[in-house]
C-alpha cells in the first residue's frame, strides 16, 4: 500500500499560533465577567447604547489587550495576503513580513488618532464629534478582534477554497474597522451642529486621500 500525501498547509507558520493563543487568552481574560463581549457587538451595533456604556467604568488595561491583539491580527491578514497573493514578490521569510505588516496597521492607525487631533485644534467646534470618532475607531478595533478570529483560524489551517474564502472575508472584515468608525462619527458630527464643509474636508482629505495614494503605489509596484 503507498503512503497517502499529506497537502501542507500553504499558510500556517509554526509562529502564528503563538497570535491565535494569545488573542483567545486575552478575550477570555476581557470577558470574565461575560458582559464585555456582548456589549461590545450592542454598542457597535447602537450608538444609544454605545453612549451608555461610555458611561460606565472603563477597561483600560483590557481594552489595551484588544487592541494589541487587533494589531496581531491586523498585521496577520496582510502576511496572509502577501504568502497567498504575492509570494514571488515579497520575499522575506514570513515572520519579518508579520512584523512589517503590524508596523503598517499600527502607523495607520496612529495616523487617523493624530489627525483627529490636529484637525480638532484647526476647528474647535468638531472637537467633541472627533472624540467620538476616536471612541469608535477603537470599539470597532475590539469588535474586529472577536469578528476576525475564526475566519483567520480557517484561512492559516484550511486549504483550498476555504482558506481563500476565508481569507478574503477577513480582508473585508479588516477594512470595515475604519468604514464603520467613519459612519459613526458622521452621524456623530451631524448630530452636533459641525458644519458639513468641516466634514467633508475631514473625510476627502484624511478618510478617502490616504486610501488612494497608497492603493496607487501598490498597483504600481505590483502590477
Amino acid at each position: 500500500m503507498n503512503p497517502a500525501v499529506r497537502i501542507a498547509n500553504q499558510l500556517s507558520e509554526d509562529w502564528m499560533l503563538l497570535i491565535f493563543v494569545f488573542a483567545l487568552g486575552v478575550i477570555a481574560w476581557v470577558n470574565r465577567d461575560n458582559t464585555v463581549l456582548r456589549a461590545i457587538l450592542r454598542s457597535v451595533l447602537s450608538r444609544r447604547f454605545f453612549k451608555q456604556e461610555e458611561r460606565r467604568e472603563g477597561h483600560g488595561w483590557k481594552n489595551f489587550g484588544m487592541l494589541i491583539c487587533f494589531f496581531l491580527m491586523g498585521g496577520l491578514v496582510l502576511t496572509l495576503l502577501s504568502k497567498r497573493y504575492f509570494s514571488d514578490i515579497f520575499t522575506m521569510p514570513p515572520f519579518y513580513q508579520f512584523l512589517f505588516s503590524v508596523s503598517i496597521v499600527v502607523v495607520l492607525f496612529g495616523f487617523k488618532w493624530i489627525m483627529t487631533w490636529v484637525v480638532a485644534f484647526i476647528t474647535a467646534g468638531a472637537s467633541s464629534a472627533l472624540e467620538d470618532y476616536n471612541k469608535y475607531l477603537a470599539l470597532t478595533s475590539r469588535f474586529a478582534v472577536l469578528v476576525l478570529t475564526v475566519p483567520l483560524l480557517l484561512a492559516v489551517y484550511s486549504t483550498g477554497n476555504v482558506s481563500d474564502i476565508a481569507l478574503n472575508l477577513s480582508l473585508v472584515l479588516l477594512v470595515t474597522v475604519p468604514f464603520l468608525s467613519t459612519i459613526q462619527a458622521m452621524f456623530s458630527a451631524m448630530q452636533m451642529g459641525v458644519p458639513f464643509f468641516y466634514i467633508f474636508f475631514y473625510l476627502c482629505t484624511f478618510e478617502v486621500l490616504p486610501w488612494a495614494v497608497l492603493s496607487k503605489l501598490i498597483w504600481l509596484n505590483v502590477f
